[in-house]
């Protein structure tokens, strides 16, 4: 056996050959401080590698496959690997344990936080049926293509469940990615940290995300453009244009992003997603979080109750600053603090980079369409919104339907969408309420290592 370094404990070069495995593979003693852990434990650099049945454990990284075109994982358990001692308690957060998903470039997820499975510069990857628990991250793609991800169960972890680095055209399919969070104590603060059940990060596009759980997360689902596209971080070449950069052009449908500690879905400075038919509901700020969005679709989602910890005038159903020919539709509004907010503000850090420059920072040109509202304490809220269309929406039992600040929207109809069936699916599980027992934020529990597993749940 090779040291347990970052060349890997165990390694395959071959390519196209089967490795299944027996017995657990094991770094560092159980009894370590998870923090201590190092080294990778099974490390692949074959390509159409399958390997099966692996239990790997006390590792930074359990699992890294580079430059592993057509590799599978299937069956691996990555449970038990590096997280982090978190310095929050009950009773105050503490700073330092927000994490810092904006800079991947240098491997710094890698060497900073570690990983289950932790596959970079490959295509064709498919990961199923495999677990992570009580470590940080379950699963990281990075700079990976065209990977079938689905059937996995990474939940109870202290970061991300599934995290997308620079990563387009892939699916992400039936996952259960609950309990991913940090930085929350139950009617003491709700911050997240960054954590998130899955993470899509610098400009990961055309990813299909669909019949995933991402319940009880610090975001159940968070994207962002990236500090390149935003032009946060000096250009790769000299003629780079930030026209259209983002994370643009993903499907996600029929999710369960609900009870997170901050927002159930946050996607922001990005082009064209479709949200659809997704469930958001008791998230603690807001269901839907879309600063900066650009003709995204935000229809036939079912959300409810969202916004009761929330931030000054952000809390609620769908959030929108700085948003741009956005159409929400068809949306089920049920007891939210705000069910639709959309508003332009003086953002002047944000305004002159060069994103922003070349994209435009203006509120206008959104839609809210043949929603319902039902018991919402406020249904729609305009802040410096201009040229918004309001249509055929439904009020009942709301405290006030609309509240306007600047330009008075419109009642033209705009161009309605119908939701197509979802393209055909890898996998069987469903993850989509298999842990309804467990609904609440009140059920989410931390300690210095990350979420606690309840008894009635752990496998």
């Amino acid at each position: 056996m090779r040291p347990a370094d970052e060349g890997g404990a165990l390694l395959i070069t071959g390519d196209g050959i089967t490795v299944e495995l027996v017995g657990e593979l094991r770094g560092a003693e159980a009894e370590a401080a998870p923090d201590t852990f190092t080294g990778v434990g099974i490390r692949v650099t074959g390509k159409n590698v399958t390997l099966r049945g692996a239990r790997v454990a006390g590792y930074r990284v359990g699992i890294h496959a580079a430059g592993a075109d057509g590799l599978v994982l299937e069956d691996c358990d990555v449970s038990g690997n590096f997280r982090q001692h978190l310095k929050s308690t009950q009773a105050k957060e503490a700073r330092e344990d927000w994490l810092e998903p904006h800079a991947n470039d240098a491997h710094e997820w890698f060497t900073r936080y570690g990983a289950g499975i932790h596959v970079e510069r490959s295509r064709g990857v498919t990961v199923r049926r495999c677990r992570a628990r009580a470590g940080q991250n379950g699963l990281v793609l990075e700079r990976v293509e065209k990977a079938q991800v689905y059937d996995n169960d990474f939940s109870f972890l202290s970061g991300w469940g599934i995290a997308l680095w620079r990563s387009s055209d892939n699916v992400l399919a039936r996952n259960a990615c609950d309990f991913c969070i940090r930085g929350y104590s139950h009617g003491v603060y709700n911050r997240g940290q960054d954590s998130a059940g899955i993470l899509l990060f610098e400009q990961c596009s055309r990813n299909v995300i669909a019949e995933n759980s991402a319940t009880h997360c610090g975001d159940g689902f968070f994207g962002f453009a990236g500090q390149e596209a935003l032009g946060g971080v000096p250009p790769p070449t000299a003629d780079f244009d930030y026209t259209g950069l983002g994370c643009n052009e993903n499907l996600i449908q029929r999710n369960d992003f609900s009870h997170a500690a901050a927002h159930g879905l946050e996607l922001t400075f990005s082009f064209e997603n479709r949200i659809l038919s997704n469930r958001l509901v008791g998230n603690a700020i807001c269901g839907i979080w879309a600063g900066y969005s650009r003709r995204t679709l935000i229809v036939d989602n079912e959300i409810e109750d969202n916004g009761s910890a929330g931030h000054g005038l952000e809390r609620g159903g769908v959030n929108i600053e700085h948003g741009q020919d956005n159409l929400i539709q068809s949306n089920r509004f049920r007891a939210n603090r705000c069910g639709v907010h959309l508003w332009w503000d003086e953002d002047p850090g944000l305004a002159k980079l060069p994103w922003c420059v070349a994209n435009g920072s203006e509120a206008r040109g959104n839609s809210i369409a043949a929603n319902a509202f039902e018991g919402d304490e406020l249904a729609i809220h305009l802040r410096e919104a201009a040229q918004t269309s309001i249509w055929e929406n439904g009020f009942q039992q709301v405290e006030c339907e609309l509240e306007v600040s600047g330009p008075p929207p419109a009642d033209t109809p705009p161009s309605l969408y119908n939701v197509p069936p979802l393209p055909e699916l890898p996998g069987q599980s469903q993850p989509v309420g298999a842990r309804a027992q467990l609904a609440g934020r009140d059920k989410i529990q931390l300690d210095q290592w990350g979420p606690l597993e309840p008894l009635t749940d752990a496998k």
